[in-house]
């Protein structure tokens, strides 16, 4: 895995984000380097993915390609996403000290209209599934299209990212869940308080 990482670690990741948005057809969208971040990320509100430090060099055509991907997600649906995720955790905050202070009539209501906010919620985040999934098979394309790997180093490579994704995928959602379930549970446990 080290000649893989080597060769990885090669490629100017600015050009590789926009070679990959240029694929996408996303023309618009600005890319900054910034080392001194530990992750990359798509911001929707700046149309801007900003590249930082790699963990792991050979993860960086994938991650890119998952950041190019939400650069490429429907606009609407990301802007509901980020102001939804938003009004969902400010309900949570507002209706807990509520019930703290109780000045939260019909609980049960509020408990049952939060678990009903969690589901969609968890629907909505759901966009982050599709750049995972779509992500390995971006970056497999990106490095057939530059001939970055031998054919021996690329398979070696997409079962990386295989075994990353099994274990990735999975985690995030159960991760978005148990998440929501633990504010579910302290809100209801603060209601009965």
């Amino acid at each position: 895995m080290s000649d893989i990482t080597d060769k990885i670690s090669k490629i100017n990741q600015e050009n590789m984000c926009k070679d990959i948005l240029k694929e996408l057809d996303c023309k618009d969208v600005k890319v900054n380097v910034a080392p001194e971040y530990n992750s990359c990320l798509y911001t929707i509100f700046n149309n801007t993915i900003t590249i930082g430090k790699f963990k792991e060099e050979y993860m960086k055509p994938q991650t890119i390609a998952h950041e190019c991907i939400h650069a490429s997600q429907n606009k609407i649906t990301l802007w509901a996403n980020f102001i939804f995720t938003n009004i969902y955790l400010l309900f949570w905050i507002v209706i807990s000290v509520l019930a703290l202070l109780n000045k939260l009539p019909n609980t049960s209501v509020f408990i049952i209209a939060f678990i009903f906010a969690s589901l969609i919620q968890y629907i909505i985040n759901s966009l982050e599934n599709e750049a995972m999934l779509k992500a390995k098979f971006i970056a497999k394309e990106y490095i057939e299209e530059n001939k970055t790997l031998n054919k021996e180093e690329e398979q070696l490579l997409l079962n990386e990212y295989d075994r990353v994704n099994k274990l990735g995928i999975p985690f995030m959602n159960y991760y978005q869940i148990s998440m929501n379930i633990i504010k579910i549970m302290i809100l209801a446990f603060i209601c009965l308080i």
